[in-house]
């Protein structure tokens, strides 16, 4: 079947769309977005109706888990589990994470929806990997970078970025460290693979199932001082 993108400019299209146009893995991946992105809508459905305590996860595509074998696989799901076993309180999260998300999307359009839900006990973030590799420059990623960590409730944890090409990623994590430490926010090391081969889905760009299994241990690593006493979330 011919591809409705093979019909647009290439020059309309962007990095992706371009991509899918020539490797199949990307295309396999990318047919998993619409389905993920409605399991995820259901789930945040059952999640406002529901009680125990909230955490609201922020970010990109990578917080939708697109890459994964399914939703219960990618790494919210499990950190979910996580939180609800280790706690024993019937922990739900709303993921407000958009596929394509750039920094800027989740300051601006992601970040303001916390002021309309109730108290959330925990928030975590996970975005900047669409800058990495498509923002030209350091100081424009680093300036959208600090916006949105300035905009986030103290005590939200904050994933890494991909290292990218050259420095730009590790410089960028340095910088995050510093800045949330400053701001009293909690680093996860999420967002480099150890594995970088073996923890990528078919598109060479998302986590795989065990992608997905390492950041959500690089998360639940520093969620100890965040979910352990619940007193605040009533």
């Amino acid at each position: 079947m011919r591809s409705k993108l093979a019909d647009v400019p290439i020059r309309n299209l962007t990095p992706t769309q371009v991509a899918q146009l020539f490797l199949p893995g990307v295309r396999r991946v990318a047919a998993t977005v619409p389905p993920l992105q409605a399991a995820w809508s259901a789930a945040n459905a059952t999640a406002r109706g529901a009680e125990g305590p909230l955490w609201v996860a922020l970010g990109d595509s990578s917080q939708l888990g697109v890459g994964a074998s399914s939703l219960q696989s990618c790494s919210v799901s499990l950190l979910l589990q996580h939180l609800q076993t280790s706690s024993g309180a019937p922990w739900r999260v709303l993921n407000l994470a958009v596929y394509g998300a750039k920094l800027a999307d989740v300051t601006e359009e992601q970040v303001p929806k916390l002021k309309g839900l109730p108290q959330a006990c925990l928030v975590t973030v996970g975005a900047g990997a669409n800058d990495v590799f498509w923002t030209h420059g350091l100081r424009h990623l680093l300036d959208k970078l600090d916006a949105l960590l300035e905009a986030l409730p103290p005590g939200t944890v904050v994933g890494t970025v991909p290292h990218g090409w050259g420095n730009k990623g590790r410089r960028c994590n340095f910088y995050l460290r510093s800045r949330c430490k400053d701001l009293g926010l909690l680093v996860a090391e999420a967002g480099v693979l150890p594995d970088p081969r073996g923890m990528v889905a078919a598109d060479h760009f998302h986590p795989n199932d065990a992608g997905y299994r390492f950041i959500a241990q690089q998360m639940a690593d520093v969620l100890p001082p965040i979910h352990t006493d619940l007193r605040r979330c009533r």
